[in-house]
């Protein structure tokens, strides 16, 4: 599948505006852990503890997260989001696209130091791992701490072309190869861990409930191996094999999700009330070309992510409520990952059969069902690419993961 680069609105073409206006290399100290100083956190497994906590604060709640801003920046970077109300500047900003981002873009900003606080925050967190004697208390950090270093490095790498890898002024900039070698790096040495010790309950009861470690960090090395395969613009089948053997083993009937609750509000409340910020440009999900979804009545996901309320077409699914749960990954992401690496290998029997558990399905443990007749096109890379990119595209609406 071709890497797809909006013209009118990538956020990668922003790369010379906001790096060389404020965000020059890595010359900001992102170290503030909890409020705790570095010395304080690295003393205490309760201090670790928490800050555990804290990254999946940082990463989930408010405006200024990259759950917030991931969706946000992916919709408009593929025409499918319209801002309802302009006052709402950045994200005007965004549905202008080119010259109209500036240099201050609060959404551009803050999925860049956002995400460079969250990786600062969880090299930390594994390097300090050591001091905690309880082998379950010890997997439980390292866990949370390579699940949120790959979320935090590779959300980067989904609207940046590099990413520093170490914390320094005026560190040098790694390349999307390196990044994505690193994060496999780190969620392997998680991944060994957890195979043969769980977290301990009295980690478990110190972060916020949702997060399934281990089907998390399988599913996290399918995603980025998967990247990983296409990284230099010819398929790589050694990344390709392990992008499948860890996407199948992803129990599609457990879900990991950030949840949010009255006291952790998302920031999708405001917005999915009355549509204040921004709403679907139309029932195509983005999709030009003749890849648009069939309308809601015969597909199901189109309904399930957008709703028609006086003729704006409001956000539904994650983006439903302040308190409505969003996944980590879906289930129908593993499917697609293993059906795109088939079909590059020209395995394309077992391609049709991993692209059909996404066609057919009524439902999955999100109740996002397709409800589509099996695949009947050519069984071709081409033309198995072409639908994997659509399925992906509505499967994974409003994700972040739009330009991936």
């Amino acid at each position: 599948m071709k890497k797809i680069l909006n013209k009118k609105n990538s956020l990668l073409a922003l790369l010379a505006v906001t790096m060389f206006t404020g965000f020059t290399s890595c010359n900001k100290e992102y170290i503030n852990p909890s409020q705790a100083s570095t010395g304080s956190v690295t003393q205490s497994v309760d201090a670790l503890m928490n800050l555990a906590s804290g990254l999946q604060r940082r990463f989930s709640i408010g405006r200024q997260s990259p759950c917030y801003n991931l969706p946000v920046a992916g919709g408009y970077s593929v025409f499918a989001l319209r801002t309802t109300n302009t006052g709402n500047l950045a994200e005007t900003e965004l549905e202008g696209g080119r010259a109209a981002v500036t240099g201050v873009n609060s959404i551009v900003g803050s999925l860049w130091s956002q995400c460079m606080l969250g990786k600062n925050e969880s090299e930390i967190l594994l390097n300090s791992v050591n001091i905690a004697t309880d082998a379950g208390d010890k997997v439980g950090l390292k866990a949370y701490g390579s699940i949120f270093y790959a979320l935090n490095v590779g959300s980067t790498l989904q609207f940046y072309e590099r990413v520093p890898l170490t914390t320094a002024v005026n560190a040098n900039f790694n390349t999307r190869e390196e990044a994505i070698n690193k994060i496999i790096q780190v969620l392997e040495s998680a991944d060994a861990d957890l195979a043969i010790t769980n977290p301990s309950a009295k980690f478990l009861s110190r972060v916020p409930a949702g997060i399934d470690a281990k089907n998390t960090v399988k599913a996290l090395l399918a995603r980025y191996y998967n990247m990983l395969s296409m990284v230099a613009g010819t398929y790589n089948a050694t990344a390709g094999n392990k992008a499948i053997a860890n996407a199948a083993s992803v129990s599609l009937s457990v879900k990991s999700e950030f949840r949010f609750s009255i006291l952790t509000l998302s920031a999708f409340g405001d917005n999915a009330a009355g549509g204040n910020v921004f709403a679907a440009v139309d029932s195509s999900l983005g999709l030009k070309n003749g890849l648009a979804p069939a309308p809601a009545a015969t597909d199901p996901r189109v309904g399930f992510y957008i709703r028609n309320v006086g003729g704006n077409l409001l956000m539904k699914g994650f983006g439903a409520a302040s308190t409505t749960p969003m996944p980590v990954y879906l289930p129908g992401e593993m499917s697609l990952i293993i059906a795109e690496n088939y079909a590059r290998q020209s395995s394309f029997v077992l391609s049709k059969a991993a692209l059909d558990a996404v066609r057919t399905k009524t439902t999955d443990i999100y109740g996002i069902g397709a409800s589509q007749l099996a695949y009947s096109g050519a069984l071709t890379t081409a033309a198995l690419l072409e639908d994997i990119y659509k399925q992906r595209r509505i499967e994974l609406f409003f994700s972040g993961m739009e330009l991936e």
